[in-house]
């Protein structure tokens, strides 16, 4: 017999299970499904797998988490560690929480932001959606010492919102125009740009992208390939893709070159960058303390970003492991992105540093010789 959907979405927070790579672990989201079902988005194959149910956020159980989180003082899982520690909270993992026809329907996305106001929590908002988030100014006001907008905008520009948003979502031109108004009334903006696809986006795009946001004053970007798994290519090769061309590009030996171009220009036109490929980004040293290119008040710490600037700095290894252990992860997870090298994910000692090797560090009394593989 199948089992009845419950009526509302009782999880909402959750640390992301690729925490190790994410200062944003921390996440939140208000809907179990998204309207405009992105035909590029890997989220999507969730839903596929679980049910099709828009179901809005339980409030109530949201509230008693948030405030029982503050109270408890001894976390043992990363959600609560998260919680005790008022990390930053990226408000739209799997699903856009101002998606149109749900938000005024529910309206469960404007109450969460009364919710986190009256906490004060830092939060990150990230959406296609402004023309909604717009309707709140209010409220965002009450939040603008703890809050970053941040719309996606991919390199296509409007070409993406009409081959993978279908046109569902607010115009890319309307985004950056809503952005720069909540920039003049003093909110901290950025720009999520993933995803950059390989084998479908140009180099050329990415500059003209980079220059809109220049002459909008906003200050970031980031940069990430497409999260291809079976259900994305299957969607992608079905509206007529090339696929085959597409999956070649993402594979290091193509994607590293036209990432390292992507950097130069973001330097080029003092943009800065976020790159969450840690590894193919080589030693590329990342200004803000997030690879959304997003300084944050209160951001994970245990993971690969971290690391690796501090690496870079000259830290030791397994004092950066102990300094950046913040509850929110896996301990021993951590240990093996440092140290082992590993067939089934990248790991710190993947890293190609080119001729930018990080400085020789103290460890124990002796000296750490780098070699570009790293032993605990």
């Amino acid at each position: 017999m199948k089992k009845r959907n419950p009526a509302n979405l009782k999880r909402g927070l959750v640390v992301r299970g690729d925490s190790v790579y994410c200062p944003l672990a921390f996440s939140l989201d208000s809907y179990s499904n998204c309207e405009p079902d992105c035909i590029h988005c890997h989220f999507r194959r969730l839903n596929k797998i679980w049910d099709m149910n828009l179901r809005p956020l339980d409030l109530e159980n949201f509230e008693r988490t948030l405030r029982n989180g503050l109270r408890n003082k001894n976390p043992k899982s990363p959600v609560a560690w998260a919680l005790a520690r008022k990390k930053t909270i990226r408000f739209g993992n799997k699903a856009d929480p101002f998606q149109e026809l749900a938000e005024h329907k529910y309206r469960v996305s404007k109450r969460v932001l009364e919710v986190l106001s009256d906490y004060r929590w830092p939060v990150v908002i990230e959406t296609k959606f402004t023309h909604v988030l717009m309707e709140y100014e209010g409220i965002l006001a009450s939040m603008k010492p703890h809050l970053h907008i941040m719309p996606v905008i991919s390199p296509g520009w409007v070409s993406d919102w009409e081959v993978f948003e279908k046109q569902k979502t607010t115009p890319p031109e309307l985004r950056l125009t809503q952005l720069e108004k909540w920039r003049e009334a003093g909110f901290r903006v950025g720009v999520n740009g993933e995803p950059f696809i390989p084998g479908y986006h140009t180099v050329e795009q990415f500059e003209e992208m980079l220059k809109l946001l220049k002459s909008h004053k906003i200050p970031s970007y980031n940069v990430y390939n497409l999260h291809l798994n079976e259900f994305v290519i299957k969607r992608l090769n079905e509206e007529g893709f090339d696929i085959e061309k597409i999956f070649d590009y993402h594979q290091d030996i193509l994607w590293k070159p036209i990432l390292r171009q992507l950097i130069e220009l973001a330097k080029k036109h003092d943009i800065v960058l976020g790159s969450p490929d840690f590894i193919n980004s080589g030693a590329y040293f990342d200004k803000n303390n997030t690879c959304c290119g997003l300084e944050v008040d209160n951001p994970c710490t245990f993971n690969t970003h971290t690391w690796k600037r501090l690496l870079i700095l000259g830290e030791d290894p397994t004092a950066i492991l102990e300094k950046t252990w913040d509850g929110v992860g896996d301990l021993e997870l951590g240990r093996r992105v440092m140290f082992d090298r590993s067939d089934k994910s990248y790991t710190i000692r993947d890293i190609d540093w080119g001729e930018n090797v990080p400085p020789l560090a103290p460890t124990g009394g002796k000296t750490l010789k780098w070699t570009g593989r790293m032993n605990p």
